[in-house]
């Protein structure tokens, strides 16, 4: 198998058009005697030389039979052979895991390059990294080709991703085949398969053969290893990401990358050094050298020390090459509770975690069937084989985790074994957190607590209670109240900013101009907001001044909706003047017949049904009212300010309800930015299908399909997203939708993604030009 890679990279390269073949790549090959007979045929029909005939025959590798004999031949020394010709930039490979290529190729190229002759593909090679590929254990790269200690299948390849194409709507990065030299190699390669297909019988099936061995070495019916951690790597991490990565794998004398680099020779002192004289695919390759396991303890130890910092919502994951792999189709994917490695069905989950538990838990053993027989003793059912499938088939995950799992040492030392997580690195971590972990990991949505709004739900709770509880008002209660106070309207204004800010932007922002299109930063936001506001004075003559770093207090941000909703009125007095241009419509737009454009205008809110608008108006109408009249300001004042008159009791609760009105009407109509977790989707025989999503409440929002619009560029609807249930599309069943956007390094990566070229005149365009010149 080792020779068959070296017969890979060889042949799936670009070369010089003068490449001669050196002696130390040749002489170390033994054919078989079909091999010989083979070489000899090919010599007969033209001067062609011994060099590069016995290298035809390794390329070409078996045709009835095997030409090269994988016994006799020098492996060793074919390696070193090829590994020179590499070294030295005679044999070239392309970088195809990140963007180098395809920024290259959009600098290089003012048109799609769909196909490159010679000369483009050694421009476009010209100082970029060395492509790194692997086949079986063998590693190619900057580093020379090494050994690893895991067998991946991710062989050479001269097709590389360089270009999106006109259609905007198309999300595929698409390639070109790099074009090696017209070489005398190639010559006589291309001679010898015109041979086999006008003199030798039909080829083997040799390749099944060799295709069901990598599989085995390569553990392809396995669901925990991928050959999507290579894009990972290549895609997801910037290159301080790496060296963090590089120095969690070089930390000890027997840590795993010490021991694999000792194994090929290379002896690293002073980690920071090494690291410091390696490109980013001198960095992937000696990653790469790691076995699966160890690679993503080593990730994992990055983010959970904080090397790699991932925000809460982010997930990162291959923008380019994010191909599945194996037989379950399985994928990498990062986030800030460590790497993970899933099958694109995601209802595999749920076997992997019965996986889990079976192994916790086995009923082979009469202690351990007892201690779970005990756990699910309120589970009806008549034995505990049929009492753990009712569990698992009624039970939320999260909840199993916590009461099969999560229950001591032993267990979890086991799941955290079977999942893949280094127990050292998560032991301190709290009990939710762990179980975020494990979520993940199995390839379960981990729990997300809402960072805009819960906090305030529980501290209202606590001041509540507390307001209730007392009577006199002593000063030692007024003390305390004052404290809890603080805490309260703290988070109040935390999530009016946020409310006002989302709500603002969502409703006014011309999401399908921007980069990337329905993705929410609450700095974002904000900005829009106090630049939208500012511009405009209120009806009322106010002259405040909205602060875009989030400096705005209470009073202004509970007026900040009666701001709002000035500006929707102004904006629907004049909608024309907010039509979207016609160059900026889609093709299909006013073409298809079944589904429609939505977005006629650059401003969301034209674009909702006339019933969603008064909704709406009338929401945010609610939302200053409901404060005022609660005196929510008045009774902050008089607690933060130091005033002698302390608020009554009756004064206190008013202001809790009026908060707690609120909240609640803020969150169900959408227009506070609640994300809501995927829970599945469902089915009916007429083809219409339904997609639960539920927020950090339990409250449920359902999206029905078909929803009457074409491409809309909103989150797929599988994600979880920030939906305002009240923002209803016109003529549609669809509402508007969020990403939750975050900022990161590779964030950073991806900045200004895709890249588009001019393109040529679209059919209207041209269709207009002949109708005036006609006219």
């Amino acid at each position: 198998m080792q020779l068959y890679g070296i017969s890979d990279l060889m042949s799936m390269s670009v070369i010089p058009s003068r490449y001669k073949v050196p002696a130390a790549l040749h002489e170390p090959i033994t054919l078989t005697s079909y091999g010989e007979g083979v070489c000899r045929r090919l010599m007969r029909v033209r001067n062609f030389k011994w060099p590069e005939a016995r290298l035809a025959c390794l390329l070409s590798f078996y045709h009835e039979e095997l030409l090269v004999d994988h016994l006799k031949t020098d492996i060793d020394a074919l390696v070193s052979a090829l590994n020179e010709e590499i070294q030295s930039g005679r044999v070239l490979h392309p970088f195809i895991w990140g963007r180098e290529l395809y920024d290259k190729a959009f600098t290089l190229f003012a048109r799609e390059p769909r196909s490159l002759d010679h000369t483009e593909s050694m421009r476009l090679l010209q100082d970029t990294p060395r492509g790194v590929f692997q086949q079986i254990d063998l590693v190619t790269g900057p580093l020379g080709i090494l050994r690893s200690r895991e067998m991946r299948d991710a062989p050479s390849t001269v097709k590389a991703p360089l270009y999106h194409c006109a259609k905007r709507s198309c999300n595929i990065v698409h390639g070109a085949v790099l074009m090696t030299s017209d070489s005398q190699v190639a010559k006589t390669q291309e001679k010898l398969e015109e041979i086999f297909e006008k003199e030798y019988g039909v080829a083997s099936d040799f390749y099944e053969f060799i295709s069901e061995v990598q599989m085995g070495l390569c553990n392809y019916y396995g669901d925990q290893r991928s050959i999507s951690e290579i894009p990972l790597l290549g895609e997801c991490f910037s290159g301080d990401e790496l060296d963090a990565i590089l120095l969690e794998a070089l930390k000890g004398k027997s840590a795993p990358l010490r021991e694999v680099l000792s194994a090929n020779k290379i002896a690293v002192t002073d980690p920071r050094e090494w690291i410091a004289g390696l490109d980013k695919a001198g960095k992937m390759q000696a990653l790469l050298l790691m076995d699966s396991r160890s690679l993503a303890a080593a990730i994992d130890g990055a983010v959970y020390s904080g090397g790699i910092d991932i925000p809460p919502h982010e997930v990162r994951e291959p923008k380019i090459m994010r191909f599945p792999s194996g037989h379950y189709r399985l994928v990498s994917e990062c986030s800030r509770y460590g790497v993970r490695t899933i099958p694109v069905d995601a209802t595999l989950a749920m076997v992997r975690l019965r996986r889990l538990i079976l192994s916790i838990y086995s009923l082979s053993d009469e202690t351990a069937t007892r201690e779970l027989g005990w756990r699910l003793r309120k589970t009806p059912g008549s034995s505990v084989e049929e009492k753990l499938e009712r569990y698992l088939g009624k039970e939320e995950p999260a909840e199993i985790i916590r009461n099969l799992v999560l229950v001591g040492p032993g267990p979890f030392s086991i799941a955290a074994e079977k999942c893949g997580v280094v127990q050292d690195r998560v032991e301190r971590m709290e009990d939710e957190e762990l179980l975020n972990v494990l979520l993940w990991k199995l390839g379960f949505d981990p729990i997300n607590s809402d960072d805009t709004s819960g906090s305030l739900q529980k501290h209202r709770e606590v001041f509540a209670q507390m307001v209730a509880n007392f009577t006199g008002f002593s000063e030692a209660e007024k003390y305390e109240i004052k404290r809890e106070s603080t805490l309260v309207f703290t988070a109040l204004e935390k999530t009016l900013d946020a409310t006002l800010s989302f709500a603002t932007w969502a409703l006014t922002f011309d999401h399908r101009s921007a980069h990337p299109k329905y993705n929410y930063y609450l700095s974002d936001a904000r900005s829009h907001m106090a630049e939208l506001f500012n511009g405009v004075p209120a009806k009322s003559g106010d002259r405040v001044i909205y602060d875009s770093q989030g400096r705005n207090t209470l009073a202004p941000l509970i007026s900040g909706f009666s701001r709002l909703r000035e500006c929707l009125s102004r904006i629907q007095s004049d909608a024309d003047s907010y039509l979207r241009p016609v160059q900026d419509m889609p093709t299909y737009a006013g073409l298809a017949e079944l589904t429609f454009f939505p977005y006629l205008h650059t401003i969301p809110f034209l674009d909702l049904s006339l019933e969603a608008q008064e909704n709406i108006t009338e929401v945010l109408r609610r939302f200053t009212k409901t404060l005022e009249e609660g005196g929510v300001s008045s009774v902050r004042n008089s607690l933060q300010h130091q005033r002698e008159e302390f608020p009554s009791q009756e004064e206190l609760l008013r202001c809790i309800r009026a908060i707690g009105s609120f909240l609640d009407e803020a969150e169900k109509s959408g227009l506070c930015p609640t994300l809501f977790q995927s829970n599945g989707n469902s089915r009916d025989s007429a083809g219409r299908t339904f997609f639960s999503y539920k927020d950090y409440k339990g409250r449920e929002y359902v999206a029905r399909r078909p929803s009457g619009i074409g491409e809309a560029g909103m989150p797929p609807l599988l994600q979880d997203q920030l939906i305002i249930p009240v923002a209803a599309i016109r003529q549609s069943t669809d509402v508007l939708r969020f990403s939750v956007g975050a900022r990161s390094a590779y964030t950073d990566l991806w900045l200004d993604w895709p890249k588009y070229r001019a393109s040529s005149e679209s059919p209207r365009e041209l269709l207009d030009s002949i109708d005036s010149s006609a006219g």
